[in-house]
């Protein structure tokens, strides 16, 4: 009988290691202990230490209990507490009273620390056959422990290694970001530096060109072109710094791709024509309704136009074909130029890439175009591609972009005018023209009186303050990037000498992304032209002054 007994003890002391080698943690542990020991040992009061995350969990039972009970995080058994210590330090049982009423065990291999157990009982002493139980209990448990020592230290050895690849990602991200910010700033100071001597040397060819008597002056043309050309690259340039680092924002509205091709033809035309080249356009019946930005849906059209006529001789055609496929809008632009060799048609819209270049017909440049092209194509949710079949045999571009319906739109265009220069008519403006570059300041204002208009130029904030007092101007185009103040604060100088007069000022800046112009806009400016500004949009500017409209 009493064997019996003892296989019985010894399978709920595997049900209860088994259990325990189950759980995920320390508590759940005690608690296992607590729910099964009192089946295998008898006693009136246990008492367990179990180490958890550098600490000791003490626990007790009494006779009769549910379950196991946790003291608090600063109380110990203090009636046992001492002898449970021992058997810890030493990795050895202890024993108290004759015959063994109270016995404590440690839990694992000597100098592991694991815990401890202690039952004690009064009414009968303990036996060697007790003891083997408590042994194998002990023994097993310690096992159990163990792992679950070993797994906490994994865990803690992951999240520090979780928490140091945080910080390092972060670090990442901040230095990232900081390089981000530096390299918008390095640009954007780039682009103004640039910009800055090309609007006097545009604003003086355009002042030889009305001067001239005698029609186009090769020399003048030769300026303009070069100079535009710059401005281009500039462009790309700042475009691309945008576009891959994702702050382009379109700004979306229910387009005529017809009137998109209209301007895009518009902005390409004088370069084709210098060059005798023949350009067909052929559009549909029916409008082609889009959904997306009317100046970047141009400059991607107009940047096809231009490859095509740069890189095509001078008296070869240009087709530009628009049209419905397929609930899609295609345009297609075609040409009799140099062509693209077969192996680089995949790459040709990766930036910086250049294929087919040849010098006698092509001006160096970045390779930026297409690839600023595909970007905005791409942000539109259209797609682009190039086909030729290859050197000498000229080249296609296809775009493709995701069509509305025809009804989608319902105001037609305004019909452009025609004849005279725009800025010319209408009645003479008081212009205030501050830039502190000497060269850009008197060119705009020899432009802008030839215009019909009565202009003052300062060369600084302070000049300006004194002439906005005596000349009351009723317009004013200020240079942002001043000295002593910039034109923000100049702006609103004038405004507060001028009190209730009406003004309106016009942004003239090396710097043009969209910040500078959401900034001109905060601060009251009709307009935010980047320079060099074309002559005609700035007489427009003036010539509109009063009127509601803001093109900042």
């Amino acid at each position: 009988m009493d064997h019996l007994k003892e296989v019985a003890r010894l399978n709920l002391v595997l049900e209860l290691v088994s259990e325990c080698a189950g759980l995920a943690g320390v508590p759940a542990v005690a608690r296992a202990i607590g729910a099964r020991l009192h089946w295998i040992v008898e006693f009136q009061r246990c008492t367990l230490a179990l180490r958890s995350g550098g600490e000791l969990l003490w626990c007790v039972m009494e006779e009769g209990g549910q379950a196991i009970a946790p003291l608090a995080a600063a109380e110990t058994p203090t009636a046992r507490s001492a002898l449970m210590e021992t058997a810890m330090s030493t990795g050895a049982p202890v024993f108290e009273g004759v015959p063994m009423h109270v016995v404590a065990y440690p839990l694992g291999e000597p100098g592991q620390r694991l815990g401890a157990l202690c039952v004690e009982r009064r009414t009968a002493a303990y036996t060697h056959r007790d003891l083997r139980l408590v042994h194998h209990i002990c023994t097993s448990l310690g096992v159990v422990l163990d792992r679950l020592a070993q797994q906490d230290l994994v865990d803690t050895q992951r999240r520090g290694a979780r928490e140091l690849a945080t910080l390092a990602e972060r670090d990442r991200s901040d230095r990232a970001d900081a390089a981000t910010h530096a390299n918008d700033a390095f640009l954007a100071m780039l682009g103004h530096e640039l910009r800055n001597p090309l609007a006097p040397i545009l604003a003086a060819a355009e002042l030889l060109r009305r001067k001239s008597q005698d029609g186009p002056i090769p020399e003048v043309e030769i300026i303009e072109r070069q100079t535009r050309h710059l401005d281009r690259l500039v462009s790309d340039l700042l475009d691309v710094s945008r576009v891959t680092t994702g702050k382009v924002s379109l700004l979306r509205t229910t387009l005529d791709l017809a009137a998109v091709v209209a301007k895009a033809v518009e902005m390409a035309r004088p370069s084709m024509e210098r060059k005798g080249q023949t350009l067909s356009v052929d559009l549909p019946m029916t409008p082609l309704i889009i959904d997306g930005d009317e100046t970047r849906l141009c400059q991607v059209i107009s940047n096809l136009l231009n490859n095509a006529s740069i890189y095509s001789p001078a008296r070869s055609r240009v087709k530009l074909k628009a049209e419905p496929l397929a609930g899609e809008a295609m345009v297609s632009v075609s040409d009799e130029g140099i062509g693209i060799p077969i192996d680089m048609l995949e790459s040709i819209f990766e930036m910086f890439v250049q294929g087919g270049r040849s010098k006698e017909l092509a001006p160096a440049g970045l390779g930026l175009g297409l690839g600023v092209a595909r970007s905005l194509v791409e942000l539109h949710g259209g797609r682009i591609h190039a086909s030729s079949a290859g050197e000498g045999y000229g080249s296609r571009f296809t775009v493709w972009l995701p069509a509305l319906a025809p009804g989608a739109i319902t105001d037609a265009p305004a019909p452009r005018r025609h004849g005279a220069l725009p800025g010319t008519g209408g009645p003479a403006r008081r212009v205030l023209l501050v830039d502190d570059n000497v060269d850009a300041a008197d060119m705009m204002g020899a432009l802008a009186r030839a215009a019909g208009h009565d202009v003052e130029i300062a060369y600084g904030p302070e000049q300006a303050l004194v002439l906005a007092d005596a000349f009351r101007p009723e317009v004013a185009v200020l240079d942002i990037g001043l000295p002593v103040m910039d034109g923000y604060q100049l702006a609103l100088a004038v405004r507060a000498r001028l009190g209730d007069a009406p003004l309106t000022l016009i942004a003239l800046s090396g710097y043009g992304q969209e910040r500078d112009r959401e900034r001109s806009r905060a601060h009251g400016f009709t307009a935010h032209l980047v320079k060099p500004a074309a002559v005609s949009e700035l007489l427009e500017l003036i010539a509109r002054a009063g009127t509601a409209v803001n093109v900042a």
